[in-house]
C-alpha cells in the first residue's frame, strides 16, 4: 500500500492533453459568471431578498462586492481559457464560484457544484503545460505531477456513483416514473432543439419510459468503472457521449453535460505524438486527412509527416499506430475519428464497419 501512495505522488506524466480540458473548464466558468451577472442586472442582488446562507450571514457580501466577484470570474475565466497564470487563476474561480453557492443554498446546482470542484481539482494537474495564448518562451516543460489528475478522475467517478447509486435506490426512478415526468416537463424544449414531437411521445410511454431508466442506472454504474479500465475505455466514454448527449436535448441540465464530457479529456492517455500521420499532399483525401488533425487533434495523439514513396504506395494516408503497427482506408478512419475529439461520437459505427474487413490493415499484407 505504501509502494502504491509513493507512486500515485511521484507518477509525472505528459500535461499536453490537460490543456483543451482546461480551456473548456475556463468558457463554462465565464459562463456561469456571466449568467449570474445578467441575473443581478435583470432580478437584482439575492442577498436583498429572501435567501438561505450556508455560511453565516455575516460572510454574505454586500451587492458591490458581489458585482465586483462577478467580474473577477470572468477575468479569471478569460486567463484560464487562454492559459494565462491558469492554475491560479482556476484555484481563484472555484474559491469564488463556491463561495456564491454557500451563501446562498437556492442557487445551488449540481453542474455549478461540479464546475467549481473539477475547476479546483484541475488547478493541481500540470494543465497549463499546453493550449497558452502567450508562450514567447518557445518549447517548454510539458510534464508534472499527474496526482491532481488521479483526484479528478476519482471525483468524476464519485459523480456517476452517487447519481447512479442514488437512481438504483429509488423505486419512482428505476420504475421510470421520473424519467417521464422530466420527459413531459422539458418535452417543449426538446422540441425546439429539433427532436421529433413524436419520439417524445414515444419516450414518454410507461414501457419505454421504464426502460430508459434502467438503461441510465446501468450506464451510470459502467461509467464509475469503465473508463479506468484500458480495454473499455474507450467504449465506454463513447457511450457516455451518447449518454450526455440525450440528456442534454431531453433536460434541462444547464451545462452539466458539457461540463462531464469536456472532464472525459483527463481519461486520455498521455502519449504526446505517438501515433504518426503519413499523407500523399497530391491527393485530395491525403491533404483531408492531414487537414483534420491539424484542426481537430485538440489531445496531440498524431505527428504529421509528408508521404515518403516506399512499400506502400499508392495510400492517400497511412497511420502508424502506437505499437507500430500501419493501417489506411477504413481502418485508418477509424483511427481518426478514435483519437480527434470532433469526430469520436462517430467511432463506433466506424470501427465496426472496419472490424468486419481487413481492409487497410498494412500489418496482415492484405
Amino acid at each position: 500500500m505504501i509502494d502504491g501512495l509513493r507512486r500515485f505522488r511521484d507518477e509525472i506524466a505528459d500535461g499536453t492533453v490537460l490543456g483543451p480540458v482546461r480551456a473548456v473548464i475556463g468558457l463554462l466558468l465565464g459562463w456561469h459568471a456571466l449568467v449570474a451577472a445578467a441575473e443581478l442586472s435583470r432580478v437584482g442582488y439575492f442577498g436583498d431578498a429572501f435567501h438561505m446562507p450556508i455560511l453565516p450571514e455575516v460572510f454574505v457580501p454586500s451587492d458591490r462586492v458581489y458585482a465586483l466577484s462577478l467580474a473577477l470570474r470572468v477575468c479569471l475565466s478569460v486567463m484560464v481559457a487562454l492559459g494565462i497564470w491558469a492554475r491560479p487563476a482556476l484555484a481563484a474561480s472555484a474559491l469564488l464560484l463556491g463561495w456564491a453557492l454557500l451563501c446562498d443554498r437556492l442557487q445551488f446546482h449540481h453542474n455549478r457544484y461540479s464546475l467549481a470542484c473539477y475547476a479546483l481539482l484541475l488547478s493541481l494537474t500540470p494543465c497549463d503545460r499546453s493550449w497558452r495564448a502567450l508562450d514567447a518562451s518557445g518549447p517548454a516543460l510539458r510534464e508534472g505531477p499527474f496526482w491532481g489528475v488521479r483526484l479528478a478522475q476519482v471525483q468524476l467517478s464519485i459523480v456517476y456513483l452517487a447519481s447512479g447509486g442514488s437512481k438504483l435506490l429509488d423505486a419512482d426512478w428505476r420504475s421510470g416514473l421520473v424519467v417521464a415526468d422530466r420527459i413531459a416537463r422539458h418535452a417543449h424544449l426538446a422540441v425546439q432543439a429539433g427532436v421529433p414531437a413524436r419520439i417524445i411521445e414515444v419516450l414518454a410511454r410507461q414501457d419505454v419510459s421504464s426502460a430508459l431508466a434502467k438503461a441510465a442506472i446501468t450506464t451510470e454504474l459502467v461509467l464509475v468503472v469503465g473508463p479506468w479500465l484500458r480495454s473499455t475505455r474507450v467504449a465506454v466514454l463513447w457511450c457516455g457521449i451518447w449518454f450526455h448527449a440525450i440528456i442534454q436535448l431531453t433536460a434541462k441540465v444547464e451545462t452539466f453535460s458539457i461540463l462531464t464530457v469536456a472532464m472525459y479529456g483527463i481519461f486520455a492517455v498521455p502519449d504526446r505524438g505517438a501515433r504518426t500521420l503519413r499523407f500523399d499532399p497530391s491527393k485530395t483525401r491525403g491533404r483531408l486527412a492531414a487537414s483534420a488533425v491539424l484542426l481537430f487533434d485538440w489531445l496531440s495523439r498524431f505527428e504529421l509527416r509528408p508521404w515518403e514513396p516506399d512499400d506502400q504506395r499508392g495510400h492517400s494516408f497511412v497511420i502508424v499506430r502506437r505499437d507500430g503497427t500501419t493501417v489506411t482506408s477504413i481502418r485508418a478512419v477509424a483511427m481518426l475519428a478514435r483519437c480527434l475529439p470532433v469526430l469520436f461520437p462517430l467511432w463506433a459505427p466506424i470501427a465496426l464497419v472496419a472490424s468486419f474487413t481487413k481492409r487497410g490493415d498494412l500489418s496482415t499484407g492484405a
